[in-house]
């Protein structure tokens, strides 16, 4: 065949070669099956037996495709001079001489030694702009020929081709990688929000915390993990929670915010992977080849932190990597955020529960209300009060709850408006059922800020202390029960010396005269007779001792004691013989005996006190000068007042007395000096 001929036909097997190319670089996608059949080109092309096609990422070579050589046992790497070496040489071909120049066969480097393998003769770098993506290396051709000058012009052609492609091929997996990065931030954000809500939901400390630590396992793969909390005024770390690991291993580790690893967690702020030597402890104490900690911080300090264990994948336990950091931090920041909601959720309702604790042991009625009159709380007191469940208090206004008490109301309302406290004592609650005697205090309800929220009202129950007040006033005068109720010690057992004022009265002929009447008569008399003489009693304050039978015992001094005990005793006598005086007119024009009573007045020492048990006590005054009292009481005549020495001098010139014969008195060797009482 002619020289020309043979021209033809090469330059016709080049297009052809060409246009397969073409063919290849449009239909294979991925650089493993654009590289095979670009290399199965370069070498029908080149008429090669040998060929290989390197992807370069920084000093990392791998081999795309090869044909016609054995896979090398390591990787192959690129030096740094290598690599510059090969930039003097850009998409052009190197020779035999110049590779081995920058590969020397000699050397150990694996990327030597496998051109060497190849018996490479000659290589194309595959550069677009500065950056290598590549390298072809073709050993021999078939026929032992060297390559001309058209095969490196062809193969310039084919590589620069190839070049264009592997660097649209790597921005096309650039993209993919972005995107796969952006759906995986987008998931990482869809799934930290959906955490976000779960957890800002929960507010229960344990549940939160068993929350936090399963999504948290979850999100990063982790085999197991545990959350570890502070503890007040101590360096020690207690378990919270944990999640697949050996609880009674756990339990006998000792964990400090001290110790390593998480000295440094504490310091930073900042989470750690713990991996090595280091931390082989650490390690040991958790059963973790390596795990990550992760501070939660709440209120600008770390209240505990997260520990997952061993991520895990489908080739087994692999490290975990910075955004795993990043993912776990979110999770514990918000975890920060929901564990100070749960908690102070938790304090909020354990100071509810004080609070409501101590409204419930308080005897008085306690009821707040908000600004629009409606009731806020009440505590059982006041439920007890009202006669009312507490859903048919809370939420109804004051003004319906207390319809009958307009004073109350109208208190109320002069709380909110005024914003001052007012009072009430002993006054019925009209809007009960039962008749009820209270004491009752308004007050304006304000916060911390002074901004006023609404009332509080104090009601106390005062109706059996009413019963018994007054109970107690049919036995001593009003002035006399009151200061008894202030000071409640002169109610105990025990008995004193003190001077006091004794008033005797007796009915003259009562014997005789009850005789003649029924019983429900001479209990009708007695009743009227005692009913004018106890009001003359209590009119000066006395203390109505006892009634025996038609007789009255009235003390002044005891259990009050003043300065004018004998005056008022006097005048008690006085008005005693008055009263009893208009009470016979009464009686004579009804036809009826008048009655005629004799009083006795003496002054002295005795023992005064409670006698009895702490059940039941006799409040009474004993001594000499009570029986002389008596005796005094027996001398004298109807309507007669007989008062002794001691009597008279205290008196002095408030009524005229006339001095009467001394009498012997049983008992006493003297004759006892006695006064009569004009009236």
């Amino acid at each position: 065949m002619a020289p020309k001929d043979q021209f033809k036909d090469k330059v016709s097997f080049y297009l052809n070669s060409l246009d397969e190319l073409g063919e290849v670089l449009i239909n294979k996608e991925g650089s493993s099956g654009l590289t095979k059949g670009v290399l199965r080109i370069i070498l029908g092309t080149m008429m090669a037996s040998k060929g290989s096609v390197l992807g370069v990422k920084r000093t990392r070579c791998n081999i795309l495709s090869s044909h016609g050589v054995s896979l090398p046992p390591n990787a192959l790497r690129l030096k740094a001079e290598q690599k510059k070496a090969l930039a003097g040489f850009k998409n052009s071909n190197l020779n035999r001489s110049q590779i081995k120049k920058i590969f020397d066969p000699k050397s150990s480097d694996s990327i030597a030694v496998y051109f060497s393998d190849l018996n490479a003769s000659i290589l194309v770098p595959l550069f677009h702009k500065d950056n290598l993506l590549g390298i072809v290396t073709l050993g021999k051709k078939f026929d032992g020929s060297s390559y001309k000058s058209l095969d490196k012009k062809i193969l310039e052609i084919i590589c620069n081709h190839l070049t264009d492609s592997l660097y649209n091929q790597e921005l096309i997996e650039n993209i993919k990688d972005k995107r796969m990065e952006l759906r995986l931030k987008v998931l990482e954000l869809q799934t930290l929000f959906d955490i976000s809500l779960s957890l800002n939901s929960v507010l229960d400390i344990e549940e939160l915390s068993s929350e936090v630590l399963i999504r948290s396992v979850s999100t990063l793969n982790a085999s197991s993990g545990f959350i570890l909390k502070t503890q007040k005024n101590s360096p020690i770390l207690s378990v919270l929670s944990s999640f697949n690991v050996d609880e009674d291993q756990l339990k006998s580790a000792i964990f400090s915010k001290s110790s390593l690893p998480f000295k440094s967690v504490w310091k930073d702020k900042k989470s750690i992977i713990v991996s090595g030597d280091k931390s082989r402890s650490f390690l040991n104490k958790t059963n973790y080849k390596e795990c990550i900690i992760s501070p939660i911080v709440g209120n600008r300090n770390i209240s505990g932190c997260i520990v997952l264990g061993d991520k895990e994948s489908r080739e087994g336990v692999v490290p975990f990597e910075n955004n795993d950091i990043n993912i776990l931090e979110a999770l514990s920041s918000q975890a920060g955020i929901a564990m100070d909601n749960a908690q102070l959720f938790e304090d909020i309702n354990a100071a509810k529960r004080f609070n409501e604790s101590i409204m419930g042991s308080i005897a008085t009625s306690v009821i707040t209300m908000n600004l629009l009159g409606e009731i806020d709380s009440v505590n059982k007191a006041g439920v007890e009060l009202l006669g009312k469940k507490p859903n048919e208090i809370i939420g109804e206004h004051y003004s319906y709850l207390f319809s009958k008490d307009k004073g109350l109301c109208a208190a109320i309302e002069s709380a909110e408006l005024e914003l001052e406290s007012f009072s009430e004592l002993s006054v019925p609650l009209l809007s009960k059922s039962r008749n009820t005697i209270v004491n009752f205090s308004v007050a304006p309800l304000t916060d911390q800020k002074g901004d006023h929220l609404g009332a509080v009202v104090a009601i106390e129950d005062i109706t059996e202390q009413s019963k018994i007040k007054n109970t107690f006033k049919r036995y001593v005068s009003k002035s006399v029960v009151d200061q008894l109720l202030d000071d409640d010690q002169k109610l105990n057992l025990g008995g004193e010396e003190r001077d006091v004022t004794v008033l005797f009265s007796d009915i003259r002929g009562f014997t005789a005269m009850s005789e003649k009447m029924t019983p429900k008569e001479v209990v009708r008399t007695l009743n009227s007779y005692f009913s004018e003489m106890i009001d003359i009693i209590f009119k000066y304050d006395g203390t109505l001792d006892k009634i025996v039978g038609d007789e009255l015992m009235v003390v002044f001094g005891a259990p009050i004691s003043r300065d004018d005990d004998a005056e008022r005793a006097v005048k008690t006598a006085v008005g005693m013989v008055e009263a009893l005086r208009k009470f016979n007119e009464k009686r004579e024009k009804q036809n009826k005996v008048p009655i005629n009573a004799g009083i006795g007045i003496n002054k002295g020492k005795v023992i005064s006190g409670n006698i009895g048990s702490k059940d039941q006590m006799d409040y009474t005054v004993i001594g000499d000068t009570v029986n002389l009292g008596a005796r005094l009481c027996s001398f004298a005549g109807p309507l007669k007042i007989i008062i002794s020495q001691s009597v008279k001098d205290e008196i002095g010139d408030l009524y005229k007395t006339r001095k009467l014969d001394a009498i012997k008195v049983k008992g006493k060797r003297k004759l006892v000096e006695i006064f009569k009482v004009l009236t």
